[in-house]
């Protein structure tokens, strides 16, 4: 704002050193050609002294001018050029005042929007990072799930084999226990028809010594 201030402080001294050289010669002369009369050659050098006539009697009021009457009237009006190239110095320096305050809003928008997108790209390479060791985390679980599970599945196989094999055993001991009540039956008859041979013959022994 300093240097802006400064610059149109330039601008005001050049356009008022531009008056002082402006403010000379054509109205002073206008006017002296048209208070001396030289005689009738000298008439037609009036003329120019008309739009200096009709521009004075325009009211103060009235600063609106177009830019191509300015141009076409900056010799017979320096009076009436000089506010409007204030004007348009003003308008001119309020212009780039406010398009540099329009580019440094932008500025700092932009910057307001990259740090923005800094954070959510930290902020995400946070929660990739997190997941990430979930996710290691989880497979590393996963693998001991895994391992236990193929322990479990071959204590379960050995079991199982070891079941089978133990139905086989009941089922010879079922065997051998048959076989052996078998035997034991056999055996009991054999001493059961022992015993009754031998009482038997010792009742024919008994009888034969009683009959002579």
């Amino acid at each position: 704002m300093g240097e802006v201030r400064i610059r149109s402080d330039l601008v005001e001294d050049e356009l008022r050193a531009k008056k002082s050289t402006l403010i000379k010669p054509i109205p002073i002369r206008a006017q002296a050609n048209a208070s001396i009369g030289f005689g009738s050659s000298f008439q037609p050098w009036q003329k120019p002294c008309n739009p200096v006539r009709k521009l004075a009697t325009i009211p103060e009021n009235d600063n609106h001018l177009t830019e191509g009457n300015a141009s076409m009237n900056d010799l017979n009006t320096p009076y009436e050029a000089q506010p409007d190239i204030e004007q348009e110095t003003k308008k001119r320096l309020k212009r780039i005042i406010s398009n540099r305050h329009s580019a440094r809003r932008s500025r700092l928008k932009k910057l307001a929007y990259m740090e923005d997108l800094e954070h959510m790209v930290n902020s995400h390479k946070k929660k990739i990072e997190f997941l990430n060791e979930q996710i290691a985390e989880q497979e590393k679980e996963q693998l001991l799930l895994q391992i236990e599970h193929h322990t479990l599945k071959y204590h379960m196989a050995a079991r199982e084999k070891q079941r089978i094999l133990q139905e086989v055993e009941i089922e010879k001991n079922k065997a051998e226990e048959a076989r052996l009540r078998e035997l034991q039956r056999k055996l009991a008859a054999e001493a059961q028809a022992r015993k009754m041979l031998n009482f038997t013959s010792l009742q024919l022994m008994s009888n034969s010594n009683f009959n002579p």
